[in-house]
């Protein structure tokens, strides 16, 4: 019986140590599963179940603090690289995990919004920049401006590989084994799956895996439903034959209410031609949630680690590892 494997792959901004993250990571969503399904949280915390972050979080530290040094500040220099300090989003992520799995409502949500400031004026950026980018260019230049690291990996080859590499030879050895992975993305980790899973079912040079399929690629909070961020991806120039990845099974896509980074929301009417072609079984978009971290710049419907702990979230993996 192939072994479960779970690979994360991570969105843009500071990180801390690889370590300290992948706890992080792993707490945040385990938390939640052990609430809405205590069988498949076993299976979750069992040795038999691999567990695989994607970390790339140094290289978005160094682009960080390239485009703002003032970052410096606020980060500290390990080994000879700048990340988070330890213990930065403890207090946060503490609170989040005692939010009861049946207080996720609207109701309370505008609850916490009233008392905590909201990120909203970037979900009025991205419905500005948004129809005028699709047309003009302006989006990317934006992106850039506002957004470095995410900037760097839509147009920077040196850097964009870079990132791809934390994820891709990972990934081609866990379906070189067989193992059954499940594929969680977030933001813009949602671009470098995609990219990554491109590759491994189109290119030559991993024919070794072009039959072996994700099961499960669950995207949180993503990007691909913009078409300014569909022309950047590494099929946009291909040929019609080679156009998809070929080698996800389900895709399930959530998406929070005020989220700034995905304002469209969906991703089956974008890739609809994926299942006409045979390329995936489903696309499925969930309906949209609330999400409810709280940091020291108020509430971030975006945060990663509000998609991890949201039952929703949590339920389809515990589908998954139940399967």
């Amino acid at each position: 019986m192939p072994h479960k494997h779970i690979f994360y792959v991570h969105g843009r901004n500071t990180k801390p140590a690889p370590a300290v993250f992948k706890r992080q990571v792993k707490t945040a969503l385990g938390a939640r599963l052990r609430q809405v399904n205590a069988k498949a949280a076993d299976v979750f915390e069992s040795t038999d179940t691999k567990f695989t972050v994607a970390y790339y979080g140094d290289v978005m530290n160094e682009l960080m603090v390239q485009a703002q040094p003032e970052l410096t500040n606020q980060l500290v220099r390990r080994n000879g690289k700048w990340m988070e300090p330890h213990g930065h989003d403890a207090a946060s992520l503490e609170q989040i995990m005692q939010r009861s799995t049946r207080r996720h409502r609207e109701s309370d949500y505008k609850q916490l919004v009233g008392k905590h400031r909201n990120r909203r004026f970037l979900s009025e950026v991205a419905r500005l920049f948004g129809p005028v980018g699709s047309i003009t260019g302006f989006t990317n230049y934006a992106i850039k401006r506002m957004f470095p690291d995410f900037g760097a990996y839509l147009t920077s080859r040196k850097w964009s590989s870079q990132i791809r590499s934390r994820l891709q030879s990972r990934l081609k050895r866990a379906l070189a084994r067989g193992d059954d992975v499940a594929l969680i993305a977030h933001s813009m980790g949602c671009i470098v799956s995609y990219d990554v899973m491109w590759k491994l079912s189109r290119l030559h040079e991993h024919g070794t895996v072009h039959d072996r399929q994700v099961s499960l690629w669950l995207t949180l909070g993503c990007p691909l439903g913009e078409r300014s961020i569909r022309n950047e991806l590494y099929d946009a120039d291909e040929p019609d034959d080679g156009l998809y990845p070929a080698n996800v099974r389900n895709w399930v896509n959530v998406a929070a209410y005020d989220d700034f980074v995905t304002q469209d929301g969906t991703v089956a009417n974008d890739f609809s031609e994926m299942q006409e072609r045979g390329l995936v079984r489903s696309i499925k978009d969930l309906p949209r949630i609330y999400t409810f971290w709280v940091g020291s710049k108020g509430s971030n419907p975006h945060k990663s680690f509000g998609y991890l702990n949201h039952p929703t979230v949590a339920r389809v993996v515990a589908k998954w590892l139940k399967q």
